[in-house]
């Protein structure tokens, strides 16, 4: 009776975490999706790697992007780069020349806040790299999900999410599996589904983070497939 009742406690924090999860990859790589989408102009350019945007923002803070700019060659170079932030009521453009040394890397940085959220809930950026030696026509873009935190930062409550998330799936993978005879039959179906759920929810979340939207969402939506099955099995 014990093991039954510590199993489905498993089951439910297991259940608890995997939710969380997928709701932080969905928001992960939902901001990205939608700047690209809003962008989205038909003809692209070459994507550029080093423009970065946190995940999450509090509606009370003051957020960071950063674009990164890398110099391999063993000369200077002088990249110029142009970058909108589009809000509901207008866009903000900005532009610059900058000189990168040889064989090194620049970082700049561009403040966002809630004056800069569009469709409701998201900040959009992009930045277009023009071309100069050492870099052809670039473009990149990223979204940043903003969202009513109280006193909470973005990044802090990012953490904690994807901390209880990890736990919760953690701990009842051990609640269910601890001390438990080999399982058989659907039980073995259940124990084989919660671990490729567990792992496919930890894949997801690490594609949001890294902006790869499109594999994050295919993840998303494979993992929600996985727990409508094992929520067949989830009273055994």
């Amino acid at each position: 009776m014990q093991t039954n009742s510590r199993k489905k406690w498993g089951t439910a924090i297991f259940l608890a975490g995997v939710l969380l999860g997928l709701g932080l990859a969905i928001a992960a790589a939902w901001g990205d999706y939608e700047a690209m989408a809003y962008y989205d102009e038909g003809a692209g350019y070459a994507h550029f790697g080093g423009l970065k945007c946190p995940t999450l923002m509090s509606l009370s803070e003051t957020g960071t992007v950063s674009g990164i700019f890398d110099n391999n060659t063993d000369e200077a170079i002088q990249p110029y780069y142009q970058v909108d932030i589009a809000a509901t009521a207008s866009t903000r453009h900005m532009e610059e020349q900058i000189t990168v040394p040889a064989r090194s890397s620049k970082t700049v940085r561009w403040t966002v806040d809630a004056n800069d959220i569009n469709l409701g809930s998201f900040i959009l950026v992009k930045l277009d790299v023009l071309p100069v030696a050492g870099y052809s026509t670039r473009e990149a873009t990223c979204g940043i999900v903003v969202m009513n935190l109280g006193g909470l930062h973005g990044e802090v409550a990012f953490g904690l999410w994807l901390a209880v998330s990890l736990l919760g799936i953690a701990t009842g993978l051990v609640l269910r599996e601890a001390g438990s005879e080999p399982p058989t039959g659907s039980a073995l179906s259940l124990r084989n589904g919660l671990r490729a759920t567990g792992i496919i929810t930890l894949l997801a979340m690490l594609s949001g983070i890294m902006g790869l939207w499109l594999i994050g969402l295919i993840l998303s939506a494979l993992m929600f497939l996985l727990l409508v099955v094992l929520l067949r099995y989830a009273g055994q």
